[in-house]
Formats: structure tokens, sequence, C-alpha cells
């Protein structure tokens, strides 16, 4: 799912990365084009599909490659997306016709007998007749067979190899092949150091003999794929010193009594989180030796020139394969080994950094390209979608699809220019007309929130205050950082009061194009996305319902709303007038338990963000300490002050470890499988939770009705229940899983351990000479993309209005 999210976001970015030149004749007989202007920062470097590495060289695959299949809009009225096939047309699960290759490349059956196997392991994708490289050579299912080869080359060590040797959709054999008589390191799939045994060396191994080392370089699951090294500046100086004067050439530690002290010493930085012994198997790395082994054990054969056979490693549900074909790994062969080089350790090739070694197969070429200054794109004329049209001479496309009930031009863009320039220069030629694209920093979206041309893409990330509410810590906070009357922060009354206080939908005006949030996910997260397009968890019943109870907003016969939906839909989380209630009952306890003085400020210091404030940040804090004290005004408080604090360098730490009663950031992910979502906030062995100092989620318990049946558990346990090998992790039983996480949200949002403000979004203008297919953002197809963008002037036309304006264009 990584990958589909980064190319649905990069076929989004793209549109930012282009220009346009249509050929057509006019009645005025000049040539009618279509251009569309961008720019970047920098230009790629490397586009072979083999090694890429950056969204630049990612985005030039978007261009220059055809996914077998892809995602496009079906109804943009409803926000329903659609397969649509593309470099193929079929894919069929084959696997109960072809049970012997489950024994064959060894498939993993977790157990089953290969003759009771049915689905969900052998796949048939059928390939595209008349697929063709730029230079008009057709495309066979041998092209894609000796690609994957050189993909997996173990002699070459592509970087994107990954792909397709690990994951949901892994080939059978393929990690073996790729890792053929070497020796690997991977993440131990959380190993416990009490499971391990001391070899006679002093170096630690599992059960079987395998050796465990410490990931000095290599990057972790539990660090984003970041390394130790990464975060070597908050770490403590002389354990991560230790380590990296031990550390191999592959970049890491064995295992030992010594090594495991620098490790559990290097963890333990304030900075870090403090971090102790039941932390250290993040860090832990298995060693693999591999055999050597040989092509014939990959499962991806070919059935004739029109069909691949595509063996799947592990069990894969068909749409969850499909979402695995939205890349491709072709690549032109005659080009690819033409430009290797033996010399080194490794053999390279220099296929795809040049135009001289590069071939398309996509609907566009590269025309030109001058180093860290510009790149053209053309159209191909051998893209299976385009046809000349022969009274314009343009090459036009037109979807194999029904976009709302018709079919759809495709790539209208002749021509895409990518310039390179600053931000700073990008504003002025956008605003000179000499850009089709902008994308917004976050001091300039208040400026165009009004525009018709602005296009938000919304993201998982929840922006929220997290909290420390213990009172000891508070306490100690007023003593010693600055702050004044923090205590209050430990009253629950308070922090209630507190959340209904905040304007939202006033407050979001302030920052760089967010959306307001009541509760912890939004839009994007949906349950079962590939089998019901309509299945967002914020629109189910018991998602609307968790929210309604939240905020005390009620529905039926004799009340404001007559329905759930419409109930819902009036929540803005502010509720100035039950606000000042809970104030002043907060202000009675506070008083009463001798922690407040009537009438007395309260200065509370916030851990806001990891660089320098800038005026956004303060005009948000601001708005918020009025947004209170409009609220404190005649409840027994006195005025309350926030003082931002910038260049916290990990303020989800500092807020726990007491340093901070407030922070300030986000939490998002896993937008296809929500029922995982709250082990971030209950679930202390899976991270560090931003809110732990507030309580034990592993003794903290949460009674909800299964079935009739009442059931208690612990928070943590109820996060995980529906993951993995828990409980209620199995495919389906969407009713229970959605009373579980509802019931979840409302009551952890209850506590007011954190407080949610906004939904985050990227921003960007589109000049007046374009438009998306539709502005309203969808995450699995964006806003229809390069190839669904509609163009509202030729080049000439869009020249005559940018002179008609004087040369400079207003979007505020």
């Amino acid at each position: 799912m990584k990958k589909i999210l980064a190319l649905l976001l990069l076929a989004c970015m793209a549109v930012s990365m282009v220009s346009c030149k249509g050929k057509k004749k006019g009645e005025d007989g000049y040539t009618i084009t279509y251009t569309y202007n961008s720019y970047s920062t920098a230009l790629a470097d490397k586009w072979n599909p083999h090694t890429w590495e950056t969204s630049a060289d990612s985005a030039v695959l978007t261009y220059m490659s055809t996914p077998f299949v892809d995602m496009s809009i079906k109804d943009s009225v409803n926000q329903v997306y659609q397969w649509t096939y593309k470099a193929a047309t079929a894919v069929e699960d084959v696997t109960a016709s072809h049970t012997a290759d489950l024994t064959k490349y060894a498939v993993d059956l977790a157990g089953s007998d290969p003759a009771d196997v049915k689905e969900g392991y052998v796949f048939q994708i059928t390939l595209r007749d008349g697929m063709k490289w730029q230079n008009g050579e057709e495309i066979t299912a041998d092209d894609y067979i000796e690609s994957f080869k050189r993909l997996l080359d173990p002699d070459m060590q592509n970087y994107r190899a990954n792909s397709y040797y690990s994951g949901e959709t892994a080939v059978a054999g393929a990690n073996g092949y790729f890792h053929s008589g070497r020796t690997a390191y991977g993440e131990t799939g959380g190993i416990q150091f009490a499971d391990l045994v001391k070899g006679d060396d002093g170096i630690y191994r599992t059960a079987d003999g395998q050796r465990i080392f410490i990931g000095v370089d290599t990057g972790m699951d539990y660090m984003d794929g970041a390394s130790l090294t990464d975060y070597a500046d908050y770490l403590d100086p002389d354990g991560y010193a230790a380590l990296a004067a031990a550390k191999d050439e592959n970049g890491n530690v064995p295992l030992t009594d010594e090594s495991r002290a620098d490790l559990l010493l290097t963890i333990s930085s304030d900075d870090w989180g403090n971090e102790d012994e039941s932390c250290d198997y993040n860090y832990f790395l298995i060693e693999t030796s591999y055999p050597e082994t040989t092509w014939d054990t990959v499962g991806l054969y070919k059935l004739d020139d029109s069909n691949l056979i595509y063996v799947n490693e592990v069990y894969c549900d068909i749409d969850y394969f499909m979402a695995g074909l939205t890349s491709n790994w072709l690549v032109y062969i005659p080009y690819y080994d033409d430009n290797k080089d033996t010399t080194g350790t490794l053999v390279t090739t220099s296929y795809g950094t040049t135009v001289e070694n590069t071939m398309s197969y996509g609907p566009y070429i590269i025309s030109s390209l001058q180093e860290e200054k510009q790149l053209v794109y053309t159209k191909n004329p051998y893209y299976y979608a385009f046809e000349e049209d022969k009274k314009t001479g343009r090459l036009v496309g037109t979807s194999n699809w029904e976009v709302d009930g018709e079919t759809r031009e495709v790539f209208q863009a002749d021509k895409i220019i990518i310039d390179v320039m600053t931000d700073d220069a990008a504003k002025q030629a956008f605003l000179k007309g000499q850009l089709d694209n902008w994308d917004l920093p976050a001091n300039e979206v208040v400026n165009y929130s009004l525009s018709d041309q602005l296009y938000k893409e919304d993201e998982t990330y929840t922006m929220r205050f997290f909290l420390n509410t213990n009172l000891k810590a508070l306490q100690s906070m007023d003593e010693t950082t600055g702050n004044q009357n923090s205590v209050v922060m430990s009253n629950w009354n308070f922090r209630r009061g507190f959340t209904l206080a905040i304007d939202r939908t006033d407050w979001v005006k302030a920052t760089a194009g967010y959306k307001p949030m009541y509760g912890l996910l939004n839009n994007l997260y949906f349950y079962n996305i590939y089998k019901d397009p309509t299945s967002m968890y914020r629109a189910s019943d018991e998602a609307m319902q968790a929210i309604c109870n939240l905020y005390e907003v009620e529905y039926g016969a004799g009340k404001a709303y007559a329905t759930l939906k419409e109930a819902y839909d009036s929540i803005t989380g502010y509720n100035l007038t039950l606000a000042k209630e809970h104030f002043t009952k907060a202000c009675e306890e506070l008083v009463a338990d001798g922690l407040y003085t009537a009438g007395d400020p309260i200065k509370i210091r916030l851990g806001y963000k990891k660089g320098a404030l800038d005026s956004t940040d303060t005009q948000q804090v601001q708005l918020i300490q009025d947004y209170l004290n409009a609220a404190l005004d005649g409840t027994g408080f006195g005025k309350i002050e926030l003082e931002a604090v910038g260049n916290v360098q990990d303020r989800y730490n500092a807020v726990p470890n007491g340093e901070f009663a407030i922070g300030y950031g986000a939490w998002g992910g896993a937008a296809f499988y929500p029922f995982t979502m709250f082990r971030v906030y209950c679930d202390p062995d899976y991270v560090s939770i931003h809110e732990r100092a507030c309580w034990n989620p592993a003794t903290d318990t949460l009674t909800i009705n299964i079935n009739g049946e009442d059931r208690t558990e612990t928070y943590q346990w109820w996060s995980n229940c529906m993951a993995g090998n828990g409980e209620f992790a199995a495919p389906g039983e969407f009713e229970i899983k959605l009373q579980i996480l509802a019931a979840m949200e409302e009551n952890y949002l209850n506590k007011l351990y954190c407080i949610p403000l906004a939904g985050s979004t990227i921003c960007n203008l589109l000049s007046y000479k374009v438009n998306y297919y539709t502005p309203d953002y969808n995450i699995m197809y964006g806003f229809g993309g390069m190839e669904l963008l509609k163009f509202n002037y030729t080049d000439a036309e869009w020249t005559k209005f940018v002179d008609g304006k004087g040369g400079t264009l207003s979007y505020e």
C-alpha cells in the first residue's frame, strides 16, 4: 500500500511539473498547441525503474512508463473510483488451475495443503496487444521476463527490487534469487532479547542459530525507514560513538553484552525519550545467509507472448495484488545491457540517466534535457491510447473507460516543460502566467484561500494538542519551566472547556489550508476500500454516532436534528456556552482541591515546533489564547497566556518527559485499514506514546458491548485485537470492527489527553489555463491527475489572456 499511495501522490504532484502545446490549425491559420509549464527546484537524474530514488525520479516514470493497471474516477460526484487497465487488459486469479506452481516455487501456504488452495497465490496478467516502445518496437512477454531477471540480478542488487522480493506482492522465490550466495540483514519481526541465546563467540543468536546485529546505518521500520545514524544528534553521544566505532562494512554491530550496553546508553537520552531495555529489540537485525540459486526458482514466467503467470510468495487478495501492479519493472534491454559497468564490486547500468539511454513506453518521451535547467516532454506517437487527428495533426488520447458515464480525452497536454527555479522565482513566474502551477507555502495559503484555482490535497494526519495531565509533572513545571498554574490541565472539566472553546472553523484560516477536525480520523480512512469504494469510516453510523456522543449533539423526534447525519454535519467542535459551564465547574473543583486560587492568571508553554517559529505559528497560538480567554471570562479563572516555543528537537518526548504541558503535532497513516490506527495512542509496545504521562493504556480498561455481551479489556488489547493475529483481525466482520474502532475513538477522546484541531493538507494553485477534472480530492485517484487535466486555453489564447491583464494575474 505504500507503493500505491506514493504513486497516487506522484500522479497528482506530476501536475506541478509540466507544460502544453497541442497542434491544431485554427481559422486564423495559426497552429494551436497545449503546453503545461511547471517547475522544480531540482531535476531527476536517475529514472531507471530498478534504481530510482527521489520523487523527481519517480515523476519522470509516470510520464515514461505504463503500469499494468491504475485507478481513475468512476463517479466524481460520489467520489467512487475504478480499476482501469493500461499495459494489461485483464488480471485473473488462476490459483485453482495452477496448484503445481505452489509446490514448484515453494510458496508459503501458511500450513495449508496445496490441493486445498483455490485462490490468492497465482495470477495471470494478459498483456495489451500493440504496446510499443517509443521507437515502434513491439513489447512482448519476453520483455517483461528479461526485465525482471535484471531487476533481481544478484550481481546488481538493484535498489527497487525489494518491491518484488518482499511485501504482500512478493514473487515466490524472488527473495532467494536476489540474495543468491549472499548474506543479508533484515528486521527480526519483534524477537525479544530474552528469546536469544549467546554463542561461544559472545554474539547473540536466535534459537536456530542466526546471528543478531544492531542496525546503526540501516533504516528501520521503527524509525519510519530512518537509521540511528540519521538521528545521531538526538542520541546519547557516548553510546552512539561506541556503536559507530564498532560497526562493520554493512553499518551493523554484532549483538553482544557490550554492544547491547552501548545501545541501551545510546537510546537512553532525554531527546530520544529515555528508552530502556524494553525497546532494544526495535534496533535488532537478523543475519541470513542464502545459498546459491537459479532463475528457474523464481515464480514469474510467460504462458505465451501475451500472458504472464505471477506466482505470489504469500496469500494476496486480488485487489491488493492489483494495487501492486500500479507500477512496472519494464526496461529496454538493449540500452540496459549496453550501458552496464562490470568493473566494480556490483554490476551497474546507466540506463535511464540521459535522453540517449532512455526508452519510453508511456504517454510522453523526453525531447530535451538541459542539466539543472530544463526538462521537456512531448507526446509519444506509439503510446497505445493515442491516435492522430487527421484534421488537426494532433495526437489525441481517449480513455478506454468511462468517467462520469463518458469516455474522456486523456493527456491533453502536447508538451510538458519543467524549468528549474527557486520557490520565490516560481511565485513570480506563476503570477506572470509563465507557470501553470504553484505549490503554496504555508504563509501564502491564507492569501489565496478563496481562490477557485486553489486545490487542497487532504492528508491522513490529524494535527492535535497532546497533553501532559500528570499533576506532579504539572506542579514541577510550574516551579521550574516558567509555567504558572498549569496544574489546571490536570482537571478533566478544564480540558473539556478547553476543547469546546476552540473555533476550529476560524482557526484553520491561519493554517496552510488545513481543514477542521473533531475526531482523530478524517475522510481518507476506508475500511473495505476495494470491495466497497463508499466504505468511508467517517461516514459510518458508528463513527458519526461516536462524535455526536462526544460533543453532546442529539437527534430524533423533538430534537434539533432529525437524523444522525444531520446531527453529525452540524458539529463544529465549538460550543462557547458549554465551554463556560465546564470551566466554571473546573474552577470550583480546583479551588476546592487547593490547586488554584480563583482569579489568578495562568501561563502555559507549548512545545510547538521542531524548527524556529514564524508569524503563522504565533498567529495560530494567539487565536487559541483568544478563544480560551473568551470562554474563561466570568468562570472564576483569570486570563490565560499561551507561550509557543520553537526549536524543540523532540516535542513528542519533551511533553511526556515533563518539559511542556502541551505539545502540537500529528499522527496519521493506515488509511486503508483504520482498525490499527489506535495502536499509536494505546500500544506502548508498538510506539512511544506521546500522551504516556497521562495514563497507562496497558492497564486502563474499556468496556465495549460485542454481540450483546459486555467485554472489558485494556486499551492496549483493544488497539491490537483487529491487527495481526488479534481476535477480530480476520477479514470481514466490519460491523464488529466499526463498533470497536468508534468506541475507542469516542472514549479515548473523552479522556482529553489530546485535543484534535485540524486535518493537514497540501495546497497548490493551478493557473487559469487549466483545471483538474474534479476539485474534490480522493485518496484513490487524487484530483484525476495529469491524465484527466483539462485546458481552458490554447497557448495562443493564453498569451492573449495574460497580455490583456497587463502581464500580471491575480488569484486572491
